[in-house]
């Protein structure tokens, strides 16, 4: 489903070598989970880093810029970065040769919010830029972004990439926000037990967690827990698993050919009456509506065989980070 968990490859590249490689095709799309700091690195390609949820940091020789959920990070072309997630940073990564780049800039309008950002990027200005769409925007982005990152690569025409590219790229016109500069003032990551908890809570969304449980994992008491919860994250731990297990199952009815039975089961629900009314307060629709929709061309989805929940790997093996105060 997912590559297997590595270092945040300064935000989200794919498992990369130490020295930097060329992309082979016009654009490449990459969906990874970081737990653990890495680089510096760089890639000869533009870099549009879509951060899909949790925190990190990423730094470059000219300054650093944070993430979190529904940040937009620009990367130009020979920048050396490192990357530092605080719990985890997932991320969905496009690498567009930069002639490719440049020739397709052509057809955005000079409006869209990532416009300047990529004729900087194409510049090979060394610097960092972000746009912020907003965690509830991103929340509806995402799903397609993931199915984007499973085309195996050399199965999909340069049209094809093209037509996903600039789908993508109306989706973010739509919903984008202001756009940020170098520096991330606004951007605070929860407290480290937090960061961990909700890493531990998305490594094991099947489990069938207690809020004792969850606070013992990260050396905090349960009222502890659920008070940083809410004043961090806005909601409890319980509503934060609701909400985790939801998008997860919008992943797999966006990128597989699953029954809305086997979905719910796959992320830990039990009573499919419960996993679809968490579903439509997450999405504002039913997931059956949902599912109709992920039936389009240019999907994974389109024409796939069935899978069962058994054979959808964990979002993670493991993580790269101590528990402990």
């Amino acid at each position: 489903m997912k590559d297997a968990v590595t270092p945040l490859e300064h935000a989200g590249h794919p498992s990369i070598p130490g020295k930097a490689e060329t992309c082979a095709v016009p654009l490449r799309i990459k969906d990874q989970t970081a737990h653990a700091p890495s680089g510096p690195v760089a890639l000869p390609n533009v870099k549009v880093v879509f951060t899909l949820s949790g925190w990190a940091r990423v730094a470059s020789s000219t300054g650093e810029v944070a993430l979190e959920a529904g940040t937009i990070l620009t990367i130009p072309p020979g920048l050396e970065c490192s990357g530092f997630p605080v719990g985890h940073a997932r991320t969905v990564t496009f690498y567009f040769h930069p002639d490719y780049l440049a020739d397709q800039m052509r057809w955005l309008p000079l409006r869209h919010p990532l416009v300047h950002c990529l004729h900087r990027a194409l510049k090979s200005e060394p610097a960092l830029h972000t746009l912020h769409l907003g965690s509830a925007a991103m929340r509806d982005l995402a799903p397609r972004l993931v199915s984007l990152s499973q085309f195996p690569d050399g199965e999909v025409t340069d049209f094809t990439m093209l037509s996903i590219a600039s789908d993508v790229f109306d989706a973010v016109g739509r919903l984008s926000g202001q756009a940020r500069g170098t520096v991330s003032d606004s951007i605070k990551a929860p407290d480290r037990e937090v960061a961990a908890a909700v890493a531990l809570l998305r490594t094991h969304l099947r489990r069938r967690w207690s809020v004792k449980e969850l606070a013992q994992a990260v050396a905090l008491s349960p009222s502890q827990l659920t008070r940083l919860f809410r004043a961090q994250l806005g909601m409890s731990p319980a509503a934060f698993l609701r909400q985790l297990r939801s998008e997860r199952m919008a992943e797999l009815l966006a990128t597989t050919r699953m029954s809305i039975g086997d979905a719910a089961e796959a992320v830990g629900w039990r009573d499919l009456a419960t996993a679809s009314r968490s579903f439509k307060q997450r999405f504002g629709i039913a997931p059956s509506a949902y599912a109709n929709t992920c039936d389009q061309p240019f999907s994974p989805r389109y024409g796939v065989t069935t899978v069962t929940p058994s054979s959808v790997p964990s979002q993670s093996p493991g993580l790269a980070f101590e528990l402990s105060r």
